[in-house]
């Protein structure tokens, strides 16, 4: 059975998730978009705190200035994906394939990198100072 992709709804899906965020869970809904096909999508200056992302296909995704503290992105695909000035601190990203992803001031201080594929990123040492990396981290030609 093929998945309907939530592209068309994803604008509510933000809404809700930023109401569920700032009403502490009384409001809103948590958003789960684990696996779920949202390439493309337009994420620009959403607040996407905690949710999980876990196994999404996000590439080429739009994720300038989003808010992603401590969001779930294990082994998600954010290959191409904007996300300058995005916050991404204390963020799962295990596994995740960042190659070619624009991370110009993105913050990852906190944010878990073991074993993900940053190739072909724009990526500063002093980025992922504070983050966590690993011998699987795999990291820019010349690093």
């Amino acid at each position: 059975m093929k998945r309907t992709s939530l592209i068309s709804i994803l604008p509510q899906i933000l809404a809700s998730h930023k109401e569920w965020f700032s009403s502490k869970g009384k409001e809103g809904i948590f958003a789960d978009l684990s696996e779920e096909d949202l390439r493309e999508g337009n994420f620009r200056n959403c607040n996407l705190v905690e949710a999980n992302l876990q196994a999404s296909d996000l590439r080429y995704a739009d994720f300038t200035n989003a808010d992603l503290r401590g969001a779930n992105l294990l082994e998600a695909q954010l290959k191409g994906a904007q996300l300058q000035n995005a916050n991404f601190e204390e963020t799962d990203l295990m596994w995740a394939n960042l190659q070619g992803a624009n991370l110009e001031n993105t913050r990852l201080d906190g944010a878990y990198l073991q074993g993900a594929n940053l190739r072909e990123t724009c990526i500063t040492p002093a980025q992922i100072k504070n983050a966590y990396t690993d011998e699987d981290t795999q990291l820019p030609q010349g690093f």
